[in-house]
C-alpha cells in the first residue's frame, strides 16, 4: 500500500462532473471505490433484491409524489392521491431520499425509467418552490434540518448520477433559504432535527459545485460536542439520549470533514467511534440501537429481553455502508469490510419485501423470546428513502482499487473490468464456503496485485489457490494479497474456514447467545419448551446435525423439534429465537395468545383502543405477569383470571417516552393460583385517567410464573 506522498489538505474535485462519477477526488484516496457503473452483481439474492426495489421505486406514480408539494404551491394536482403515512403527514420527508437512491439505481442498472423518472420529480418540484426559496411539503414541515439535508443530498446525486444539471439550479435556491431560516440551536442529541448530519451532503455539494458557501454551511453544523468525545473516550451513552442511527449517521460527516480538509483529527474520531460501535454497541448480527439507542453494554443486554424493535434495518444498513467505505477508502485496512459484509447477510440484505402501502421492514428483531421479520404499521417512513440508496450501494462495495491493483471485498456474484483485466465471481457464499474468480486478461498479462479481504470471523487463513496450486498470500491490512503476472483465463479458488461457533454478548456469562456461522446469524424457531441449553453444549459438533439439500440447515439432537438455520431463510412473521437467553424462558409465545379487535404492532408494544379488544391465553402454572406500556395518550385496562375480573389498571404516564425498558415497565403479578392450567384474558375497558389523552392500551409480554 502507497502511502500518499506531499499529503496536507485534501481538497475536492471542484469542476464539473459528469453522470455516474465519484464526488470526492479519487486521488487522495488509499482506495478508491469503482464506478456505480463499472460493477455488475450477478444472479444472487442481492441482485434479486436490487431489481425488486429498482421495480418498486418505479411504480410510485410521479404525481403521488409531488401532491402535497404541488397543493402548497396552488399547482394543479392531477387527480394524484395521498401516499399516506409519513409522506402525507410530512414526517420525516423521504422526497430527498427518493431522488437519491433512483439516481443511484439508475446509475447502477443504466435503467433509463430511473432517469427519466428523477429528471421529472425535480422538475415539478422545482416549481412548487416559493419566491423565497421555501421548497417543503406542506407549510410546517416536520424536522426541517432532516428534509432539507435529505433535499441537499438528492439533488446532489440528481446531478451526479443521473446527469440533471437543474438540480444543481435548486440547490443552490433552497440553500439560501436555509442560510436564511434555518434554526442553528445545534442542541446536543435533538433527534427531532437530526441537525448533526447535514455536513455531509453540503460537503459534497462543494466538491460538485465549487461554491465556497457549501463548505461554509457545512462547518456550522459539525458536531463537535459529540465528534469531539472520539478523540479521547467514548461519549456518555446512557447518561444522555443518543439516537443510535443519526448518532452513527453524523460519524460520515466527519469522514466528509477529513475528505475537505485534510485534518488527521477527523480521521481519528471515525477511527476510534467505528471501534466503539463494532466493540460495544453491535449485536452479533451487527446490528445496533436496541430501541433506536446507544447504551452502556449491561444496559444494552437487559434490553434485548425487553424490545423487538433492536436494530433500524434499513437507515442502519445505509449509515454502516457509508462509514466502513469511507473507512475502507481513507486507510486502505479491510477490516472495514466485516460490518459491510454483515448487512449484506444479516441486515439489509435479509429484508423481507415491501407492503404495496409502503410499509417496511424497520426493525429487526432479535427478542430471545421470539422475533418475526414483518413490515412497520406505518407507510413511508424515513426507512423507506434510505432503502433504495442502501441497496443500490451494493456494487460500489464489492471492489476497490488503486494503482497498485484490485481489492475484493464482498464475495458475491458480480463482474467489474479494471486495467485490462476482467474479474468474474462465482460464488453461492454463504452457503458454500467457497468463491471462484475467473480472469480475462489481455494478451501478454499484466502483472499486477490481486487482493482479498480476509474475514475477521475465519480463525484461520483462508486457502488460496491459482489454476489449482496452493498460494500463500501476503496479508497486508487485512488483505491476502498475491503479485503475479496474471495470464488469461486464470483462476483463483478461496475456500474460507466456515463452522458453527456461537457469539456471547457478555464472554464473561453464557447468555445471551446466538449462533453464527461465517458472517450469518442462525436462528430456530420458536418454541416450548425454551432451548436455553443448547449453547452451553461443549461440543457443537455433535449437537448440530446438517441436513442433506439444506444448506446452512442444521437438525439439533435432543430437540427434535428444533431445526437452526440463517435468520434470512426465515418466512415473513415466522416466529424464530436468534438469541438464547434463560431468562425469557418463561415469557408466553405469540401463537398461544388469542386476539379479538383491532390490535397493532407499534414501534414498540402490541396496542389497542378499541372497547372490548382482548388478548386470552391458557398457561399452566402458578400465575402470570403482566408487562404494560404507558404514555399521554393510555387508557384502562382489566385482566381477568379463570373468569374472575381483578382491579382495573390505569396504564397512563405523564412521560412522553413511556416507562422504560428493562427496569420499569408497568409490571402488574397474578399469583398464588392452584398448580395447573388457568384462562387469562386483558381486556380494553375505554376507560381513561381525566389526564390522559386516549385510551390506548400497549401490552409488551406475558410471563407464567412455575
Amino acid at each position: 500500500m502507497k502511502k500518499l506522498i506531499g499529503f496536507t489538505v485534501l481538497v475536492c474535485l471542484c469542476v464539473e462532473l459528469y453522470a455516474q462519477q465519484q464526488v470526492f477526488d479519487k486521488n487522495k484516496l488509499l482506495l478508491a471505490p469503482f464506478e456505480y457503473n463499472e460493477v455488475k452483481l450477478l444472479d444472487s439474492p442481492l441482485k434479486h433484491q436490487f431489481d425488486e426495489v429498482v421495480a418498486y421505486y418505479l411504480a410510485i406514480p410521479d404525481n403521488d409524489l409531488l401532491k402535497g408539494f404541488r397543493q402548497r404551491a396552488g399547482l394543479p394536482t392531477y387527480g394524484a392521491r395521498d401516499l399516506g403515512g409519513w409522506y402525507t403527514n410530512d414526517i420525516f420527508h423521504v422526497f430527498g431520499q427518493f431522488l437519491s437512491g433512483m439516481s443511484r439505481l439508475y446509475a447502477v442498472s443504466g435503467n433509463q425509467a430511473l432517469k427519466n423518472k428523477v429528471n421529472f420529480l425535480v422538475e415539478e418540484w422545482a416549481k412548487t418552490i416559493d419566491a423565497n426559496g421555501y421548497f417543503f411539503y406542506s407549510s410546517k414541515p416536520n424536522a426541517p434540518h432532516y428534509v432539507y439535508e435529505k433535499m441537499v443530498g438528492g439533488l446532489v446525486d440528481a446531478y451526479v448520477f443521473a446527469g440533471d444539471k437543474n438540480a444543481l439550479k435548486q440547490l443552490s435556491i433552497i440553500t439560501d433559504w436555509a442560510v436564511k431560516n434555518l434554526n442553528r440551536d445545534r442542541i446536543y442529541g435533538q433527534t427531532q432535527s437530526e441537525w448533526y448530519t447535514l455536513s455531509e451532503n453540503l460537503y459534497r455539494a462543494y466538491c460538485v459545485t465549487g461554491d465556497k458557501k457549501y463548505l461554509d454551511f457545512g462547518k456550522i453544523w459539525e458536531y463537535t460536542d459529540y465528534w469531539n468525545y472520539y478523540l479521547t473516550g467514548v461519549p456518555p451513552v446512557g447518561e444522555r439520549r443518543h439516537h443510535a442511527y443519526s448518532h452513527l449517521n453524523t460519524l460520515s460527516s466527519a469522514a466528509a470533514a477529513y475528505l475537505v480538509s485534510g485534518n488527521e483529527k477527523y480521521k481519528t474520531i471515525i477511527k476510534n467511534a467505528y471501534n466503539f460501535f463494532w466493540k460495544e454497541q453491535c449485536f452479533a448480527t451487527g446490528g445496533f440501537g436496541p430501541d433506536e439507542r446507544l447504551l452502556p453494554k449491561n444496559e444494552l443486554i437487559k434490553t434485548l429481553e425487553t424490545t423487538h424493535n433492536t436494530f433500524e434495518t434499513q437507515c442502519g444498513s445505509w449509515a454502516i455502508f457509508k462509514l466502513s467505505k469511507y473507512l475502507i477508502m481513507i486507510t486502505g485496512d479491510a477490516r472495514y469490510g466485516d460490518w459491510i459484509e454483515k448487512m449484506t447477510m444479516n441486515g439489509i440484505g435479509a429484508n423481507i419485501s415491501m407492503s404495496p402501502d409502503g410499509r417496511v421492514q424497520y426493525y429487526s428483531d432479535y427478542n430471545p423470546r421470539e422475533g418475526t421479520r414483518h413490515n412497520h404499521h406505518v407507510g413511508w417512513t424515513c426507512c423507506t428513502g434510505t432503502r433504495p440508496e442502501a441497496v443500490a450501494e451494493y456494487t460500489d462495495m464489492v471492489y476497490f482499487k488503486n494503482n497498485d491493483g484490485l481489492y475484493v471485498n464482498l464475495y458475491t456474484p458480480s463482474y467489474a473490468t479494471w486495467h485490462g483485466i476482467s474479474v468474474t465471481q462465482q460464488t453461492n457464499f454463504p452457503e458454500n464456503n467457497i468463491s471462484l474468480i475467473k480472469l480475462n486478461v489481455k494478451k501478454g498479462g499484466i502483472e499486477t496485485t490481486l487482493s482479498f479481504r480476509k474475514p475477521l470471523w475465519a480463525e484461520t487463513m483462508p486457502v488460496i489457490s491459482v489454476n489449482g496450486k496452493a498460494i500463500k498470500p501476503k496479508l497486508v491490512n487485512n488483505w491476502m494479497q498475491i503479485k503475479r503476472l496474471w495470464l488469461d483465463n486464470d483462476q483463483v479458488k478461496i475456500t474460507f474456514p466456515m463452522k458453527l461457533y456461537i457469539d456471547r454478548l457478555d464472554g464473561s456469562k453464557p447468555y445471551p447467545a446466538a449462533f453464527m456461522y461465517g458472517p450469518v446469524a442462525m436462528a430456530v424457531n420458536a418454541s416450548n419448551p425454551y432451548p436455553e441449553d443448547i449453547v452451553v453444549s461443549k461440543s457443537i459438533s455433535e449437537q448440530f446435525i446438517p441436513i442433506s439439500g439444506k444448506p446452512l440447515n442444521y437438525r439439533i439432537k435432543n430437540h427434535s423439534d428444533l431445526i437452526l438455520r440463517p435468520y434470512y431463510q426465515f418466512s415473513p412473521n415466522e416466529a424464530y429465537t436468534l438469541y438464547i437467553d434463560s431468562v425469557v424462558k418463561n415469557i408466553v409465545l405469540q401463537k398461544d395468545l388469542v386476539y379479538n379487535g383491532d390490535w397493532k404492532q407499534g414501534r414498540g408494544p402490541i396496542f389497542s383502543n378499541e372497547k372490548g379488544a382482548s388478548i386470552s391465553t391458557t398457561f399452566t402454572g402458578t400465575g402470570i405477569k403482566v408487562y404494560l406500556d404507558g404514555y399521554r395518550n393510555s387508557g384502562k385496562a382489566q385482566i381477568i383470571i379463570d373468569g374472575k375480573g381483578t382491579d382495573v389498571i390505569d396504564t397512563f404516564n405523564a412521560s412522553a417516552n413511556g416507562y422504560k425498558p428493562g427496569s420499569s415497565y408497568l409490571e402488574k403479578q397474578y399469583s398464588s393460583l392452584a398448580v395447573g392450567t388457568h384462562k387469562m384474558v386483558l381486556l380494553v375497558l375505554d376507560e381513561k385517567n381525566p389526564q390522559s389523552k386516549g385510551t390506548f392500551v400497549n401490552v409488551v409480554k406475558f410471563e407464567v410464573l412455575p
